[in-house]
């Protein structure tokens, strides 16, 4: 067996000796791994590709994926890619020339296709130094217009328990220049690994592998990309070319290194620019601190140089690339202007009464309102499809209507409309959705054997009728939630995280104790409290939901021990929400974009919601707001202007979802592609959206969150 061979051996050792709780000796991977910081990378015993990066302190947390993952072979091992050029295409995985000498690795591939070289060097150090330089080894000018390496991350969610202990978020920010990524705990705790770029450029990433095959459960193979001119020019502000005369080469050198926190890594980025904010309402502005010239790249931003580098202003709401230029050096991100919340409340509500109740339908049917092609206008409703009912997520629609005419937001124009339509959403709701005992179906036109009831459902449709009982003072409101809630907890809603569950609860109770109805009262805050006590218990094991895990598993989790300790004011229930809010705060990325910062990590709703059926990272997801609103629910002295400002910046974010017509989208696809389909676009499905609004709504009339 050759001494590469024993290091890949070892370290299946090594990892199952620490499971065991064994001590980790790193001193046996000598000559076979490059040492960096206090750890190191393990290399493939043929290739000398990455196959693992190793923390001494944290040695169960797998930074890549490995061969135990099925979908995960050597074709996308760390630093294998591909290139596109004038001259043809060519990938590299396997290289000519191998050697490791004195903690430096060297590795050269042939891209005869491309007309090109690739000479590879890993160093070690403090830092893990990477360089990758593309050569022109033809005898004509070669133009690169497609130019990606493989980063496969460990992002994905084989269950709450080993994602929690062995798994990382990617925080990935392509901007140019400026660019990192960073592999984060999802526990939130333990050594961080961050790549810095430090000389060339990540302009776009791509993901692979997210499939009908792969799910829900995994983010996909990540790509970082000099270019992807080749497959979408126009992505992230536009994509550009590099030509290389013979003999010239182009390089790319990024570094590795370990951190114990988020603000250790944003300092070692050396950021070129600092911004005020990276959203704002239309007729405020944006400040950035820089020395780089700015340069806008969208129509209707206006730049302005300030003392300290410039203001930025608009007019139109919108998303706005903008470019940071220094010499040779460019970087790229995007802010956003917006409406108030106000006025995006009263576009919505005139686009969905104008657009998204199905009157065309006969009798209570009509009382629907459904996912829209905004296209079109024309209405998306298929029974065969959960996702696309007139049920589910669609309540959204409904919520917003009511808690923005009780709210007081609405337009006197439409507070007439809006309340009729409230009303015949009860009716229809009452007789396709809802059975008499009430459980809730996703949709009027699935079979009645669905009528055992989708959990999920039940707190949405719980806080429709709370809300149209403040506006009726009718007592059969009333009546259906508490039935609605009694029929959740026969099956099984305790021991389930449902969305929104501890909010709608709370605002039933207080709604049912002001009318005198004490014993419903105190059976619904009971049930937060056993449920409650149910999960502290759990500890990390959380039960499969509809995904394995995620941040909208997470984030209800916190928000019912918050509601617990309110009700009982008992310690335990505080501290649990605490130490589970670093789960929670671990899926949100630090990235200076206004799509990205804060936004969790959500990759699966453009498929099963949207009109492309496309997996793949979506930013910003309006799920999103359940970390603002977790963070807008702490007790005053766990807040702070940190957690505030936290919150207010994914509520801002996801205003990018909303045109300025009152139409929507339900998944913005991030990505520039996702397995060679041209993305970074929204999805024409206004569909689920709304639910940000209802939570910013909720935020502000339950916990005094400030409004714009």
């Amino acid at each position: 067996m050759s001494d590469v061979q024993n290091v890949a051996q070892q370290a299946a050792i090594e990892r199952a000796a620490a499971e065991a709780g064994a001590s980790t000796d790193f001193s046996q991977f000598a000559g076979s791994s490059l040492p960096f910081g206090n750890g190191q990378v393990l290399l493939d015993q043929s290739t000398g590709a990455p196959i693992a990066f190793v923390n001494e302190d944290n040695p169960n947390r797998h930074y890549l994926l490995d061969d135990s993952v099925s979908w995960h072979t050597s074709d996308q091992y760390w630093g294998s890619g591909y290139v596109v050029t004038t001259s043809g295409g060519s990938q590299w995985n396997t290289p000519q020339v191998y050697g490791i000498t004195n903690g430096l690795e060297q590795q050269t591939f042939a891209l005869c296709g491309a007309g090109l070289a690739l000479d590879v060097t890993r160093s070690s150090g403090e830092r893990l130094t990477e360089r990758y330089e593309w050569r022109n080894v033809s005898n004509q000018p070669v133009t690169i217009t497609g130019l990606g390496i493989q980063t496969p991350l460990n992002d994905r969610y084989p269950g709450a328990r080993k994602s929690l202990r062995e798994c990382v978020h990617a925080h990935i920010f392509a901007g140019g220049d400026w660019s990192w990524v960073l592999a984060e705990p999802m526990d939130g705790r333990g050594a961080r690994l961050g790549l810095i770029v430090t000389e060339g450029a990540i302009n776009a990433y791509a993901i692979q592998s997210r499939n009908q095959v792969t799910y829900s459960d995994i983010r996909g193979h990540i790509v970082l990309q000099v270019t992807d001119y080749a497959l979408n020019p126009d992505a992230f502000g536009g994509q550009p070319t590099i030509t290389l005369e013979p003999g010239a080469s182009y390089a790319l050198t990024w570094e590795l290194g370990w951190y114990a926190d988020e603000d250790a890594f944003l300092a070692a980025t050396i950021a070129p620019a600092s911004f005020s904010s990276l959203s704002a309402t239309v007729g405020g502005h944006i400040d950035i601190a820089t020395n780089r010239a700015v340069t806008a790249l969208d129509d209707g931003l206006t730049v302005e140089r300030t003392v300290s580098g410039v203001r930025l202003t608009a007019e139109q709401a919108g998303t706005y690339q903008l470019q940071l230029v220094d010499g040779d050096h460019r970087a790229h991100t995007e802010v956003l202007f917006h409406k108030t919340l106000r006025d995006t409340v009263n576009d919505r509500a005139r686009y969905i009464l104008e657009h998204q109740v199905a009157y065309e339908r006969v009798g209570a049917l009509a009382g629907a309102i459904v996912a829209t092609d905004t296209r079109t206008g024309q209405h998306v409703l298929d029974p065969s499809w959960d996702d696309w009912s007139d049920g589910s997520e669609r309540i959204a629609m409904p919520v917003l209507l009511q808690r923005a005419l009780n709210l007081g937001l609405l337009d006197e124009s439409l507070r007439e409309p809006a309340q009729r339509a409230a009303d015949a959403w009860r009716t229809f709701a009452e007789s396709a959705l809802i059975d008499a005992s009430g459980a809730v179906r996703r949709g009027s036109g699935l079979p009645e054997s669905k009528f055992g009831g989708r959990i999920y459902d039940c707190p949405w449709i719980i806080s429709f009728f709370t809300e149209h009982y403040l506006a009726t003072k009718d007592a059969h409101d009333l009546d259906m939630a508490v039935n609605i809630a009694d029929r959740a907890a026969e099956i099984g809603g305790e021991h389930f995280l449902s969305i929104e569950f501890a909010e709608s609860s709370a605002a039933l109770a207080r709604v049912l104790k002001q009318t005198g109805r004490t014993e419903e009262t105190q059976r619904l805050l009971d049930r937060v409290v056993v449920s409650a006590d149910y999960f502290l218990g759990l500890g990390i094991d959380l039960p499969y939901h509809e995904v394995s895990y995620e941040q909208s598993i997470t984030a209800p989790l916190v928000s019912l021990l918050l509601e617990a300790h309110r009700i009982t004011g008992r310690a335990e229930y505080l501290d649990g929400a605490v130490e589970r809010l670093d789960w929670l705060l671990a899926f949100s990325g630090p990235q200076p974009d206004s799509r990205l910062y804060g936004v969790a990590i959500r990759h699966w709703d453009g498929y099963w919601f949207g009109i492309n059926r496309q997996f793949g990272d979506v930013f910003p997801h309006y799920w999103s707001t359940l970390t603002a609103e977790v963070l807008a629910r702490l007790p005053q002295e766990r807040r702070s202007a940190r957690t505030d400002d936290l919150a207010k910046a994914i509520f801002e974010a996801n205003m990018a979802n909303y045109g300025a017509d009152g139409s929507a989208t339900c998944a913005y696809v991030f990505p520039s592609n996702v397995d060679g389909r041209s993305m970074h676009q929204a999805d024409p499905l206004a569909n689920d959206q709304d639910w940000h609004l209802n939570i910013w709504m909720r935020m502000i009339a339950e916990e005094g969150f400030s409004a714009l």
